[in-house]
Order: C-alpha cells, then sequence, then structure tokens
C-alpha cells in the first residue's frame, strides 16, 4: 500500500486544551479512507513539528498522490481544534526515501 506522511509544524496549543492532546488529535484526525501508521512529535531547532504517516489504497500514482493530499488537508482540519498549525508539508515513501509532493 502507498505510504505518506504529513507534517506540521505546532505553533501553539488552543485554549482548554493540553499539549498531549495534540498527538492523539492527529491521529484521530486520520479519515477513513486511510490507514494510520505511526504519530510522532519531533523538536527540530525547537519547533514541534507532528509528523503522521498513513497509507491508502494502491491506484494510479496522481490519484494516489491526490487522495494523500486530501488526507492531508483534513489532517489539518480537523487538528486545528486541539491546536494551531501550519498547512502540512506531504512526502511519499519511495524505496527508502522520502519524496515531496508538490500541490
Amino acid at each position: 500500500m502507498p505510504s505518506f506522511r504529513a507534517q506540521l509544524p505546532v505553533h501553539d496549543v488552543r485554549p482548554g486544551h493540553r499539549p498531549p492532546e495534540v498527538l492523539g488529535a492527529a491521529r484521530d484526525a486520520v479519515p477513513g479512507f486511510a490507514h494510520c501508521d505511526d504519530v510522532r512529535l519531533d523538536l527540530p531547532r525547537g519547533v514541534p513539528i507532528v509528523t503522521v504517516r498513513f497509507s491508502i489504497r494502491p491506484g494510479s500514482g496522481k490519484d494516489e498522490d491526490a487522495r494523500a493530499r486530501a488526507c492531508g488537508d483534513e489532517i489539518r482540519n480537523r487538528l486545528e481544534a486541539v491546536a494551531v498549525v501550519s498547512p502540512p508539508r506531504m512526502h511519499r515513501r519511495r524505496g527508502g526515501g522520502w519524496l515531496a509532493l508538490l500541490r
């Protein structure tokens, strides 16, 4: 199954929410047409970045990429309920590396 990841910088947690909620919200934000493989938080240069790795059903390459982008948008929209995040940087797994998906 094609594997993708969405990376979303987190700028703040919304009032009434706590930082530990962000990872659970990110996991729950993956839409039903995708499978959540992993969620993690990294702090490169002190900026929290949530990475959501997910897989989708195979299809044509362009269709897969479009569905992955839709998944990233949905993750951002749902994650916005608990945190202030930037648009996702999307990547697709190719062999042993990750290639950026351009819009």
